[in-house]
């Protein structure tokens, strides 16, 4: 049987804190991240998007935007059992229109070493020298809408 995701923005207070809840699971519980790292304070300034499977949510990513042209892909996240199934690629798909949309034209992330190779395959590109955030090596990534 095949699984079809669905990715939208976040619709009510329910997917909201089930995004959340995942994204404690991925970088509390999985990556040491502390809770007070991981939960900064920005929620309520962003746009969140979650990817579903049914009525479940298996993926999450957040969107700030910093100005009218430049957004910022924040705490995406798939939970275990379905990474390498090309839901981080739809979460940033839609990520992508919905900058788009609302006039954004730059985009920015901090992207794990491990996950380069990822947003390297989505469109994004280096810009600038690995740095330690959270006790993990990160670069900061972009890409021009």
């Amino acid at each position: 049987m095949t699984s079809v995701y669905s990715y939208r923005l976040v619709a009510d207070e329910a997917e909201l804190e089930a995004a959340l809840d995942l994204r404690r699971q991925v970088f509390v519980e999985e990556q040491g991240i502390s809770r007070q790292l991981e939960f900064d304070g920005l929620d309520n300034q962003a746009l969140h998007i979650v990817a579903m499977d049914g009525d479940n949510v298996m993926g999450t990513a957040r969107v700030r935007f910093l100005d009218d042209s430049q957004a910022r892909i924040e705490r995406m996240a798939v939970s275990k059992p379905f990474r390498r199934k090309g839901i981080g690629r739809g979460i940033v798909s839609l990520v992508i229109a919905e900058s788009k949309k609302r006039g954004a034209r730059h985009l920015i992330l901090h992207a794990q070493l491990d996950a380069v190779f990822f947003y390297r395959s989505c469109g994004f590109e280096e810009a600038g020298k690995p740095f330690w955030e959270a006790r993990i090596k990160h670069v900061e990534m972009e890409m021009w809408l």
